[in-house]
């Protein structure tokens, strides 16, 4: 992701109407890319895109 987390994580925030503390939002611009990155990588597996995780509760009535 090319935006900056300094600009983006207060945004995000600000549209989830959430009120962290400063420290809190100074961890999640630090954590973020790490972050992005992670959650691009469940997509870079094409075959895998539309399968159920392992761990489904499916509960019965």
């Amino acid at each position: 992701m090319d935006a900056d987390p300094a600009v983006l994580v207060p945004a995000l925030l600000q549209a989830a109407c959430l009120t962290p503390s400063q420290e809190e939002v100074a961890t999640m611009v630090a954590d973020f890319p790490g972050r992005a990155a992670a959650i691009e990588s469940l997509y870079a597996v094409r075959e895998a895109r539309y399968e159920e995780p392992d761990l489904v509760f499916r509960a019965l009535l």
